[in-house]
């Protein structure tokens, strides 16, 4: 079933939230969602904006609002959706040449066949009050952009970039959703440590960006690039070549499929080699040059945590971050005061990972050690036990590399090397935590 959306701009801008009022008219049903852009924050960073940084915004932030306004459960396999978008910029030419290539990489993101277009806008996303009351303006200033999620492989790569470069400064990008709590809190309480360690060396600029009615599904896989236009935003602001980092561990990175039926859009691609250089090619080719990498390609949690240029500060910060992709969802939790779900993917990796480390003693929703059975356990913990005890031999984990994302051949033999060092590093943790009853038939390490 194909959605077709328009993102209509009103004539009228929102002078307190100083922006255009864009809304999605969705299968001709017009304001079925309406964006939700804090303009105001933006202009206290930076009194001149670029032109392609609003496009790309603007972008961003109506993909997000469609991914989150078109409901899976309504498709005919109950999950892939086809959605056609025509979305306003400024830069009209660049963008429309670019526009398959932008929708294979959304695609590529989301699970999704989109189709992206592009017309005139009548009004650029930032809207400037006539009269607005002078406001204490905060100059930002950096040598590169790190995202910050409030993770802890984004804890990681902020403290390993200030360490590394100690004659610079950072910017650290954090994007929130009205409706998604403790993403702005994990990432200001962060920012509270890091600042006793690096003062003067780095600043936080936050932004919330969203929809304001109309969302409905909760998948959120768009969040991240999302979260990557404000990193290119921020970094355009900075200066050309102003590098963008967005660290990630490798096997998360690369989506690597726990066993065959988790293939494709049932994990995130957020990082995805493929991804990146997708979106790096896009952006060169609107004549934006904010380089996006990857700092952490090739190494697994648990080399990131032990390998982190700080063990003191890390070891302090660590338990202040949130690695869940389920946080919130309290009901099925024995601990409902924990902050985390502790047996999504990314709480059972961080377990491991900080394992290594002799650091996994946080409370969590629910203790993957409390499990006496399999007939007890949910899905993910399931596809982590079922991905162990599989003999998964050298061809066969490239083969779910191939099929899960393109991938550049020659590299193909350490992104091999890189899931079986994760294996093993969950294969430890496993083993000194799980019942026996839940471990049958998974190796020893």
């Amino acid at each position: 079933m194909r959605t077709e959306i328009i993102v209509r701009v009103d004539a009228n801008p929102d002078l307190k939230k100083e922006c255009a009022v864009m809304s999605l008219e969705i299968d001709g049903r017009a304001k079925a969602a309406t964006l939700d852009v804090d303009g105001s924050a933006l202009l206290k960073v930076s009194r001149s904006i670029p032109d392609r940084a609003q496009d790309f915004l603007t972008i961003a932030a109506c993909i997000y609002a469609a991914d989150k306004a078109v409901r899976r459960k309504d498709q005919d396999d109950r999950w892939t959706r086809e959605i056609s978008i025509e979305i306003p910029v400024d830069n009209l030419s660049s963008w429309s040449s670019a526009r398959e290539q932008l929708s294979d990489c959304v695609g590529f993101l989301t699970g999704d066949r989109w189709e992206i277009s592009f017309y005139q806008t009548p009004l650029q996303l930032i809207q400037r009050r006539p009269r607005r009351r002078r406001v204490r303006f905060t100059r930002l200033s950096g040598d590169a952009v790190c995202l910050f999620s409030g993770g802890l492989d984004s804890l990681i790569g902020a403290i390993d970039w200030l360490e590394r470069n100690p004659d610079k400064k950072l910017l650290l990008s954090g994007h929130y959703d009205g409706d998604v709590g403790g993403p702005k809190k994990d990432q200001c309480e962060l920012k509270d440590l890091l600042i006793s360690e690096y003062p003067n060396r780095f600043k936080l600029a936050q932004n919330r960006i969203g929809l304001s009615s109309g969302g409905v599904d909760t998948n959120f896989r768009s969040r991240s690039f999302l979260f990557l236009a404000l990193g290119c935003y921020y970094a355009e602001i900075l200066g050309e070549n102003t590098p963008v980092l967005i660290p990630e561990n490798g096997p998360i990175a690369l989506n690597f499929p726990l066993t065959p039926a988790r293939r494709g859009s049932c994990s995130t691609r957020t990082v995805h080699p493929y991804f990146i250089d997708s979106l790096n090619k896009v952006l060169i080719s609107v004549g934006t040059s904010t380089p996006i990498s990857n700092p952490y390609e090739l190494a697994t949690k648990g080399e990131m945590v032990s390998g982190c240029l700080n063990q003191q500060l890390l070891q302090a910060a660590y338990p202040k971050s949130r690695s869940c992709s389920k946080f919130g969802h309290t009901s099925s939790w024995d601990n409902t005061k924990a902050g985390s779900c502790g047996i999504c993917v990314p709480c059972l990796f961080r377990r491991s990972s900080l394992h290594e480390n002799g650091w996994d003693n946080q409370s969590y929703g629910r203790q993957f050690e409390s499990f006496q059975n399999q007939l007890e356990m949910p899905n993910d913990p399931l596809a982590l036990l079922a991905f162990l005890k599989q003999p998964l031999a050298d061809r066969e984990i490239a083969s779910r590399l191939i099929g899960n994302g393109r991938l550049p051949f020659e590299k193909l033999p350490d992104y091999v090397d890189l899931v079986k060092r994760m294996r093993q590093e969950v294969l430890t943790w496993v083993h000194s935590v799980g019942a026996s009853a839940v471990l049958r038939g998974v190796p020893r390490c």
